[in-house]
């Protein structure tokens, strides 16, 4: 008897392609789910016209939903375990950040020098009016 050889054809590009898309609108669809999460927790806390930090924000998420989102929802946006490079500087709310700037139609960031120190804020587009 001869071994099987597998020889991927057509069918099996045109599976993969559809597991990416399927893939890409997955994450999509879970970036829309924190970021609605987000706007309900910065309408709860700020009134019109007012800034949260970025640090009390994400510590407000991390309460409310630290237990309850999956474990690469938490990791992804309230720690900075897939955001291990220079950039995130240690902080666990990059992922968050990256996030908010994804959305400039929803989000407003704001960043306040002090010396070396930067403090980022933010606030939700229809609050600043």
């Amino acid at each position: 008897m001869l071994p099987l050889i597998y020889f991927p054809g057509p069918l099996d590009k045109k599976v993969d392609v559809k597991s990416r898309v399927d893939e890409g609108a997955d994450q999509q669809l879970e970036e829309k789910g924190v970021a609605s999460h987000v706007v309900a927790v910065l309408s709860d806390l700020c009134g019109p016209g007012e800034w949260m930090p970025i640090e009390k924000l994400h510590a407000e998420l991390v309460k409310q939903y630290g237990n309850v989102w999956h474990h690469n929802q938490v990791r992804r946006y309230l720690t900075s375990e897939d955001w291990l490079g220079p950039e995130s500087k240690g902080n666990p709310w990059y992922g968050l950040l990256m996030l908010l700037r994804k959305y400039p139609e929803h989000f407003v960031i704001n960043i306040r020098k002090k010396g070396r120190l930067a403090l980022e804020f933010v606030s939700l587009v229809s609050l600043l009016s």
